[in-house]
């Protein structure tokens, strides 16, 4: 895949023949880390937990903030003129992000391929990820299993990106069915030394520790026993197959920055949609088509009408609140056909509203439970936007929906919470990083 203005989705990533299948699933590398001092300056939440004006706002405030080396084309400030959206200007805007953030040194290598732990501290408990490398390879092996259509544009965007930046900061974040053995090492490295970096706020604290050169080995031939699901960062793994399948002799292209998280450890929010009609009928006239597809039940309030349990969804129309039941599937029913996100599309986006959601970002976008009803309703009313709240789905329907092979619409699940941008480095040895080895 090279960058393109095509909005055709992108299912698995196609690897045939591309990377090294005797590579290893899971290996330390030779990155870099946040000097502690400039943490809360550099490192920035996830991109799609951020709006594009609180994105806009934090490239203004902070030209030291990693969102200015990932932002967008929906995330340019006043003193950028004119909209930016070609994919290799905005690339070029990152790669002078970055070597900004290089100038000033604002992150330490550790000199050697290793391993890290990245600790989240929040509300529902705790998590801790190895961060690592994985092999490409793993996507077309079946051993890293994804669960969700992409966009091709967001993922040709990515691409650039990743080729015209140089390093990559965001793992991807992946789930493996918990061993116990592993909880067990984690907790030992953990406890038996200070984290060397600490940063956050008291809602999510962040820590993070190099592990030790001599559980590296241990802990890589676990992981790579396991079969490995990606969680959050679909687009970024198209990405890094079109980039490997763009250079296909590139080593340092063979392998993704990751951090793989035990799957009791993660909790799973609903991405709310905000659609827009595409007939532009009235409110009434709208709550009349719907009803053919669908039963609608008035409410007083966000409270009454939020999602009680699968199969019912809230849905915010010119000022007003309903419940929507949505039809069942069948038994025999696939493990995606089943989830909210497919009875939604398939019975009032599609047929009522008018939109492909897999064709493009404009009839439909994404916001994630946390950013809340006040968001919601707020852009609906200013967008003209439909919105619809959903009942999130388990770690459990998601691990099912890609052993089958099955794809949802895109983002189908919000990871919260997320690690941040900024925290690690894995140089590319080309961009910004065209002075320093690949890692």
């Amino acid at each position: 895949m090279t960058p393109s203005d095509t909005t055709e989705p992108v299912g698995a990533p196609g690897l045939a023949g591309l990377g090294d299948t005797n590579m290893d699933l899971v290996a330390p590398f030779a990155g870099w880390v946040v000097r502690p001092e400039w943490a809360d300056k550099v490192v920035s939440r996830a991109y799609d937990s951020l709006t594009p004006e609180q994105r806009r706002s934090l490239v203004a405030d902070n030209p030291y903030s990693y969102m200015n080396v990932t932002r967008g084309p929906e995330d340019n400030t006043d003193s950028d003129g004119p909209l930016v959206s070609n994919h290799e200007t905005l690339a070029a805007h990152g790669r002078s992000a970055l070597a900004r953030l290089l100038e000033v040194d604002v992150f330490s290598a550790t000199g050697r391929a290793a391993l890290y732990l990245y600790r989240l501290n929040h509300a529902q408990g705790e998590q801790t990820g190895v961060v690592c490398t994985v092999s490409i390879a793993g996507f077309s092996e079946g051993r890293i299993r994804i669960h969700e259509n992409v966009r091709s544009e967001r993922a040709a965007l990515l691409q650039a990106h990743l080729l015209g930046v140089g390093a990559t900061s965001s793992p991807v974040a992946m789930a493996l069915q918990t061993p116990p053995d592993l909880l067990e090492l984690l907790t030992h490295i953990t406890s038996a030394q200070q984290a060397e970096l600490e940063f956050g706020s008291e809602e999510v604290r962040h820590q993070v520790w190099t592990v030790p050169e001599h559980y590296t080995e241990p802990i890589t031939k676990l992981l790579s026993r396991h079969t490995l699901y990606v969680t959050d960062g679909h687009h970024r793994s198209a990405a890094a197959v079109g980039a490997l399948q763009a250079e296909p002799n590139n080593p340092s292209l063979g392998r993704l920055l990751a951090i793989l998280f035990c799957d009791s450890q993660l909790h799973v929010q609903a991405f709310h949609r905000l659609a827009i009609d595409q007939h532009n009928r009235s409110a009434q006239d709208c709550l009349t088509a719907l009803a053919a597809h669908v039963h609608i039940e008035p409410a007083s309030s966000a409270h009454e009408a939020q999602p009680t349990q699968p199969g019912t969804t809230a849905m915010y129309l010119n000022g007003c609140w309903y419940k929507l039941h949505l039809p069942p599937s069948p038994k025999d029913a696939n493990a995606v056909s089943k989830l909210d996100v497919d009875l939604l599309r398939r019975h009032v986006l599609g047929p009522v509203l008018g939109i492909d959601e897999l064709s493009g970002p404009a009839a439909v976008e994404y916001l994630p439970a946390e950013a809340g009803y006040e968001e919601m309703t707020s852009r609906c009313d200013t967008e003209n936007r439909i919105g619809f709240v959903l009942w999130p789905m388990s770690v459990a329907e998601l691990m099912s929906v890609a052993d089958e092979g099955g794809l949802m619409p895109p983002k189908s699940s919000f990871f919260s919470p997320k690690p941040r941008s900024g925290v690690f480095l894995r140089p590319l040895g080309r961009g910004a990083t065209a002075h320093l080895p690949s890692a």
